[in-house]
């Protein structure tokens, strides 16, 4: 299926900016002790319209602890990670394990294994094409609720694609035998508010690794997800 191009909008406020780099630092992408990326990189992973706050970002994460100054030359390295007040945090697996949680939790950790993987590899094999198919259906979730495939609903409908963008048909024949799994070992309860937000951050986040072509950060920042 093709979409039309729907570009990312900026930021409402420079909140929402640092609150995606804590979720990178969190994740692991840039590791404690190495190095901010450059103004011109981080242009080319979050656009241009995000940069506009970076110096009000940067300096509230190093006010945090979050970002500290090296001495010997000035530039800007990560600092101390995993602050209480971090929404990245929270956890973000839809649904809770029903009463067999040790086959609710060998399944799941077989599925962020695979996932965790399929971002890995639709960072250097999607195109452009499945990248905005990606994002439209990030931006419309109702689509993935007319998504009829045997093993997974609409709520997991961004996951699956992720691993279709691989490029693996293994690799989704496999998850959707673990989603199937998955379901009769989950307790769909209601969801709060605030991990369905955090939900959708996550998914935005390694929708933004893959289309940058930063696999590695894909892979970490999908890990996050369940």
């Amino acid at each position: 299926m093709r979409f039309e191009h729907t570009p990312q909008q900026p930021s409402s406020d420079p909140r929402d900016f640092g609150r995606r780099l804590e979720h990178w630092i969190e994740s692991g992408v840039w590791p404690e002790g190495g190095l901010l990326p450059t103004r011109d990189e981080l242009t080319r992973i979050f656009g241009s319209a995000e940069l506009e706050y970076t110096r009000e970002v940067i300096d509230g994460l190093h006010r945090r602890g979050i970002l500290i100054i090296r001495p010997e030359d000035g530039r800007l390295v990560i600092g101390v990670k995993g602050g209480a007040l971090n929404s990245s945090t929270l956890e973000t697996t839809e649904g809770n394990p029903g009463p067999d949680y040790e086959r609710w939790r060998l399944v799941n950790e077989a599925r962020k294994a695979l996932l965790t993987q399929a971002a890995r590899l639709a960072a250097t094999r999607a195109s452009d094409d499945i990248v905005m198919e990606l994002r439209h259906l990030l931006e419309h979730p109702e689509i993935g609720e007319s998504v009829e495939t045997a093993a997974t609903g609409g709520e997991d409908a961004f996951e699956r694609e992720v691993v279709v963008a691989a490029g693996n048909d293994l690799m989704v024949r496999i998850y959707d035998r673990l989603m199937i799994l998955e379901a009769t070992t989950r307790v769909n309860e209601g969801i709060e508010a605030a991990r369905t937000e955090n939900l959708t951050r996550a998914r935005r986040e390694v929708l933004t690794a893959i289309a940058a072509r930063q696999p590695t950060a894909a892979a970490l920042l999908a890990d996050r997800i369940l």
